[in-house]
């Protein structure tokens, strides 16, 4: 089992690969805190094998997002930023969430995001946005939801004509699958990393098993979706994370 010293070096070390700064025990708003967060956020679950970089932030923005953690996640988006991950990236990470947990998330998650961007003098460029027709955005909505999630596509509340969400969820297809999943700056496999943590962080544990099954499909390992999961655990709480991760594992039993 590793030490908490060695648990403490290697997160020191991936707290300054993300650009926060060091700690300092004399402004420890409580005894200990730090390192706990040393060797708990940064040793234990950052410093992980398994998942990227790059991807274990997109999680934790996710997490972050979902339950509107700001000041939080004000800081992650500059960490972010600081490990080379595009604004629009950052942006689209932010709308794809907004699915699940609701518009006003994205309009205060991209505010916040713009904020940090202007601070830095981080230019966001101009991205062209397809424009299909009603028709032709259903189409794309269909054709990504079953690319998505094969057989399981138009079973459960996605069944066709179901008589209690037959009238809401066309639009979910359109907006959802047609529009928001084929967006630039975030492809089908990082959509699934952030939409398995968005899961995770609001304790929707169907919806976790579903897009868990969605990952795989998309080009992601079993084990880089349970590090997803994972990843999450310090911003929205273990017992999420673990509810998830049980879950997932009966999903694919």
């Amino acid at each position: 089992m590793t030490s908490r010293d060695e648990l403490r070096r290697k997160g020191a070390a991936m707290r300054e690969k993300l650009g926060f700064p060091p700690n300092r025990d004399d402004v420890d708003i409580a005894p200990g805190l730090h390192r706990l967060a040393e060797e708990m956020v940064w040793g234990s679950i950052w410093a992980r094998p398994g998942l990227a970089l790059e991807d274990r932030m997109l999680a934790a923005l996710s997490a972050m997002t979902s339950q509107q953690r700001m000041p939080q996640l004000r800081r992650y988006i500059g960490a972010a930023l600081h490990i080379g991950i595009p604004p629009r990236t950052i942006q689209e990470v932010f709308i794809h969430c907004g699915l699940y947990c609701g518009f006003p998330t994205i309009l205060n998650s991209v505010a916040l995001a713009n904020e940090v961007f202007a601070e830095k003098g981080v230019e966001v460029p101009d991205t062209e946005m397809p424009d299909l027709d009603a028709d032709a955005l259903m189409a794309l909505g269909q054709e990504t939801k079953i690319k998505l999630h094969g057989d399981r596509a138009e079973s459960g509340y996605a069944a066709p004509g179901h008589p209690m969400t037959g009238a809401l969820y066309p639009a979910a297809i359109a907006y959802g699958y047609g529009d928001i999943w084929d967006r630039p700056d975030l492809d089908h496999r990082q959509r699934c990393i952030c939409a398995v943590a968005s899961f995770t962080a609001i304790d929707h544990l169907g919806q976790v098993a579903k897009f868990g099954q969605a990952g795989l499909n998309a080009g992601l390992s079993r084990e880089q979706v349970k590090e997803a999961i994972m990843q999450t655990a310090p911003y929205t709480g273990f017992p999420r994370a673990l509810n998830a991760l049980v879950a997932l594992g009966e999903a694919w039993d």
